[in-house]
């Protein structure tokens, strides 16, 4: 199991326990200076400050015990913030109705790579899309990056 499977399992089971939605985690930085990333919620999709820091150094320790990241790294705990990286089908699931930007491996349907839309739906292994009038279904496997927008 890699440093990115230990750390996930480990806030999996911290924000399980602490009844928090565990959005994402990233492993990242150079050999010897890691940065572990991982950003959590509550089911409302808030958390506040002081739940943000009893998960981190519960999960601190736990990296202590454990320790898969070779080096020293740096924990960085937070919410997955207004404009959030979608990755998974269950990140698209939740955040049905949301305004989105999504990059396309390849042009869909005659548009750029660059698709800006409203998730009308997400069931599978697709996206379905409203851009203005039209409704478009993109393969998850075609997404290359996506993120919601926060509109004022």
């Amino acid at each position: 199991m890699g440093a990115l499977e230990e750390v996930r399992d480990l806030a999996e089971a911290v924000t399980r326990r602490r009844h928090l939605n565990l959005w994402d985690v990233e492993v990242g930085g150079s050999p010897g200076r890691s940065i572990v990333r991982v950003f959590v919620e509550g089911d409302d999709g808030k958390i506040d400050l002081d739940t943000v820091a009893e998960v981190a150094e519960e999960i601190s320790r736990g990296l202590d015990l454990r320790d898969p990241i070779p080096g020293a790294y740096t924990l960085e705990v937070s919410s997955p913030g207004l404009e959030r990286n979608l990755r998974s089908p269950e990140h698209f699931l939740r955040s049905v109705g949301s305004t989105v930007v999504v990059k396309t491996r390849e042009p869909l349907a005659g548009n750029s790579h660059r698709l800006d839309g409203v998730i009308a739906a997400a069931e599978g292994d697709s996206v379905r899309l409203k851009i203005g009038d039209t409704e478009l279904d993109v393969p998850l496997d075609q997404i290359k990056s996506a993120r919601t927008v926060f509109e004022w």
